[in-house]
């Protein structure tokens, strides 16, 4: 880099080690690329509605426990540990995390009185520098806010200038000659644009080259002020660039470390929602999984099925059927956002499969063959239902059933098939209004298929390609990309809080610890990642 210029995590956990198949596992870190520019439930699923969540189920709270008295000191210390955990947290598994400006909201108290103490700043400049002779007072204070500025965004290479910026912004001397009055506040404005030139992003070239022809004092330095504010944040946001992979190879100890901080400090069972979110699942288990043979047989079998590897899969399962009345698990907290967006793809991607299932089935093998028509119909039924809730698509799915059955005749008609006639146009549409019901059997039936496949991403602990379930083909890009994501969330989630897990899982299953703990293997984590880009039909 020339002296005067500057430019301005994948895994999964597979160990199959009894009784420690919880425990955590390291997940692969994926480098971001650099740049110069950077600026079962059971099948019966209910139907869900998003709620805000209430102050008693904020992230990390949990219910009322005998008094524990902590200092003021020691809370302090706790909420900046949660902060900087989830900072940590957030740059390790969001490879596309920036900084941004905080913007106030536009009615606000708070931005009304930023506005108004902005406004005041600017209009006491211009009084001073009118006043005969002008005072520089806040002219004063300007240029140190802006040398100040400057200086932040030199990085130690940058030594000549560096000097050049102390020198010509040198504010005893300019204090001295605005006693003489013999400054010109222009002069200096050109000098800290001809610096910004060389330190910012190319992006602002053209913001740099418009400052430069202004020529009044107050937009011309509001304008520089808030160049400044950009360039910190693009310096910002390239040094965690550049800093992620560290940040990812270190984040997994550091949650630990400050969740475990956490836990000592907080009053009560800091676990309690993921105890019950274990236990649940270890439940729903032994109710689906339990044969109706004798005694001895059904006790034998649960001990087959109920292990800890088949606990934690399907407690991470279970989020993609997440119910909005239950409180997430502390331990998931910080991802609870990525999870439900998830959940709700998941369930997209089972809606539109059952559809199209459906269609294909009702309308014959007529269309089966045509090219591209299932690609169609698939974007089709994507746009009418794009940003349909719950609550609305049973109004909604009226629409697609139309136009699925205006597509298909005009489909029909242009290969020379005879198009829908007699009771079949209303049959199709019925079938299409029925299947959107959870109960449904071809709904039921592409669920089990979507979630055994997100299973088997998050649970294999070879490379091999993983084959996509029949009716599913149209659906394999979504369906890769849900199950990649998930993946993960989940591979991170597992070695942070893998150990936790573990503990809750042995207390549930009336294991003893061992006295060695396991170390799974971070190979598996790679080879379940790289079959999300191997999976073929």
């Amino acid at each position: 880099m020339d002296d005067d210029h500057q430019t301005s995590a994948e895994g999964k956990d597979g160990a199959e080690a009894i009784p420690d198949e919880a425990a955590e596992a390291v997940p692969e870190s994926e480098v971001g690329s650099q740049s110069r520019n950077v600026a079962a439930a059971p099948a019966e699923i209910p139907k869900r509605q998003r709620l805000n969540t209430p102050p008693s189920q904020l992230p990390f709270m949990v219910a009322a426990s005998p008094p524990k008295f902590v200092s003021l000191e020691e809370l302090m210390k706790v909420a900046s540990g949660v902060t900087n955990m989830a900072l940590a947290h957030e740059i390790a598994v969001d490879q596309n995390f920036k900084l941004k400006k905080v913007e106030l909201p536009e009615n606000s108290v708070e931005k009304h009185f930023q506005v108004i103490m902005h406004q005041a700043f600017w209009d006491m400049l211009m009084a001073q520098l009118r006043d005969d002779p002008p005072r520089y007072d806040q002219a004063m204070s300007l240029l140190k806010e802006v040398k100040e500025g400057l200086i932040s965004l030199l990085l130690p290479q940058h030594t000549r200038l560096r000097s050049q910026v102390n020198e010509v912004l040198d504010l005893d001397l300019i204090r001295q000659k605005a006693e003489h009055d013999a400054i010109d506040i222009n002069i200096y404005a050109q000098f800290i644009l001809s610096v910004m030139a060389k330190l910012c992003a190319p992006v602002w070239d053209d913001k740099i080259k418009e400052l430069t022809e202004i020529k009044e004092i107050v937009p011309l330095y509001r304008g520089i002020l808030e160049m400044i504010e950009h360039m910190k944040l693009d310096m910002a946001n390239f040094t965690l660039q550049q800093l992620r992979p560290t940040i990812q190879q270190h984040s997994v100890e550091y949650e630990r470390v400050k969740f475990q901080e956490f836990l000592d400090t907080h009053p009560g069972d800091g676990l309690e929602f993921t105890r019950k979110w274990l236990k649940l699942n270890k439940d729903k288990l032994l109710v689906v999984d339990s044969p109706p043979e004798g005694d001895l047989i059904r006790e034998l079998n649960r001990n087959r099925v109920v292990s800890p590897t088949s606990i934690i899969a399907r407690s991470y399962l279970d989020l993609l059927e997440w119910d909005d009345k239950k409180i997430f698990p502390e331990t998931l907290l910080m991802d609870q956002s990525r999870f439900l967006e998830l959940r709700d793809k998941t369930e997209r991607i089972k809606l539109v499969a059952s559809i199209l299932l459906v269609t294909y089935n009702t309308v014959g093998g007529a269309i089966s063959g045509i090219t591209g028509f299932k690609e169609k119909l698939k974007d089709q039924i994507n746009i009418l239902l794009q940003d349909v809730n719950d609550r609305d698509i049973s109004t909604k799915i009226v629409n697609v059933a139309e136009q699925i059955e205006k597509e298909v005749n005009a489909c029909l008609e242009k290969h020379g098939y005879p198009m829908l006639e007699g009771d079949r146009p209303m049959v199709l549409k019925g079938q299409i209004k029925d299947v959107i019901e959870s109960n449904h059997p071809v709904h039921k039936l592409i669920s089990s298929r979507v979630m055994e496949f997100i299973k088997h991403v998050t649970t294999t602990t070879t490379a091999s390609p993983i084959k996509v379930p029949p009716g599913l083909a149209a659906m394999s890009v979504e369906l890769m990309q849900v199950s990649g994501q998930f993946l993960r969330l989940v591979s991170h989630n597992r070695s942070v809080f893998g150990q936790y897990y573990a503990n809750i899982i042995r207390e549930l299953l009336g294991i003893e610890s061992p006295q060695a703990e396991s170390t799974p293997k971070a190979e598996s984590t790679t080879a379940a990642v790289s079959t999300c880009n191997d999976v073929k039909e």
